[in-house]
């Protein structure tokens, strides 16, 4: 199906959303903090991006920042345990299409993902 880069800090948060995205079909790549990530996506170029907000080295702002300033137009899912307004409009003006929270619900993490791909297909 499609190709879905997940960035996170953790390695148990990402083995649980990476087992949630190949249950549907899809393919993950994992990429350990943000600079990482920024790495992975312009080599791959993953059809959709699930990342963490607090991460080291480039955090999910940062992270979001440096593919704009990359010109890699990917749509990000941001996953955060907490998301203050200033900070989701922040992500938005940076380029994030969602936002799910943590601990992640398969079928919201599914349902956005699924979302993403048919807007992207629509094209």
């Amino acid at each position: 199906m499609a190709t879905i880069l997940v960035v996170d800090d953790s390695m148990f948060a990402r083995l649980n959303i990476c087992n949630m995205l190949k249950s549907a079909g899809h393919e993950t790549v994992e990429a350990a903090d943000g600079r990482d990530g920024l790495e992975k996506a312009g080599t791959i170029r993953p059809d959709c991006i699930i990342s963490d907000l607090l991460m080291p080295e480039l955090d999910g702002i940062e992270f979001l920042a440096a593919l704009k300033e990359k010109n890699l137009r990917l749509p990000v899912i941001v996953l955060t345990a907490d998301i203050q307004e200033t900070k989701r409009q922040q992500c938005l003006e940076l380029g994030a299409v969602g936002f799910a929270y943590k601990p992640p619900q398969k079928q919201q993490i599914l349902s956005l993902v699924d979302g993403i791909l048919g807007s992207r297909e629509d094209r």
